[in-house]
């Protein structure tokens, strides 16, 4: 099944898994192992400290592991594809193929063992929450793992859409399920998305400014009530904007 994971450029995985049980929480476990809590988040990318439950299973760095390129060992579920788990761990599809080079890429099954190389977090340095006293709906995955990628944050009808971060609006438009959206392109191949808009007030190809305003909240149908939808991506992969941004109090 893994025969030629001998040959991947990670090598051997370097992580065992833990399921977290009643009570436990990221740092109680962090703790447990004797590992610092940014590589911890570092090998569980979607994983949001504050909000783990009881159930998930954490991949944690085996003693002695080469965390300077680190791997996980992912037994494949019922349902799984190769761009759901690439989605998932926040690994670009091509290094997941890259990695397991003797997988059928096109017919994963319930059991197999995949190779996952597991990328240095980017700090995500000098972002803001995209409106004024945010408050948490709900956050990444709490509603649906596979299709909540960002937050919904609270908000009036009308209400001002700041940019996050000085970047250019690779995108300003209708999306299908999202309504009106921008997405702005950042350094460093980050990207931040602004959903459920009432009014756009920029085009793409315009460089906006940290704090600039560039929409009005609108109706948000993923909560059924005026919101605004934010996501936060690094390199194309939704990351929890919470683990990114300013703590919200």
């Amino acid at each position: 099944m893994l025969s030629a994971c001998s040959s991947s450029p990670y090598g051997p995985a370097t992580s065992k898994v833990h399921l977290v049980k009643p009570g436990e929480t990221f740092y109680s476990i962090a703790r447990r192992y004797e590992v610092d809590l940014e590589t911890l988040s570092r090998f569980n990318p979607k994983v949001v400290p504050h909000r783990l439950k009881a159930g998930t299973e954490l991949q944690i760095p085996v003693e002695g592991a080469d965390i300077q390129s680190p791997s996980i060992q992912y037994t494949v579920q019922k349902g799984d594809t190769l761009s759901s788990i690439a989605d998932h761990f926040a690994v670009p599809l091509g290094s997941l193929k890259q990695s397991n080079p003797g997988i059928d890429h096109d017919r994963l099954y319930p059991g197999q063992k995949l190779i996952i190389g597991v990328a240095p977090r980017r700090a995500a340095t000098g972002y803001i929450w995209p409106i004024s006293n945010p408050r948490l709906i709900n956050g990444f995955g709490e509603e649906n793992w596979g299709l909540q990628k960002g937050v919904n944050l609270q908000a009036q009808p009308g209400q001002t859409v700041f940019a996050s971060k000085e970047g250019t609006v690779s995108f300003a438009g209708e999306m299908r399920s999202l309504g009106k959206v921008v997405i702005i392109q950042h350094p460093g191949d980050q990207q931040t998305v602004y959903a459920s808009c009432e009014a756009l007030v920029v085009k793409a190809g315009d460089t906006v400014q940290k704090r600039q305003p560039i929409a009005t909240v609108g109706f948000n149908t993923l909560v059924n009530r005026a919101a605004l939808h934010f996501q936060f991506r690094d390199r194309g992969a939704p990351l929890p904007p919470e683990n990114y941004l300013p703590i919200i109090e």
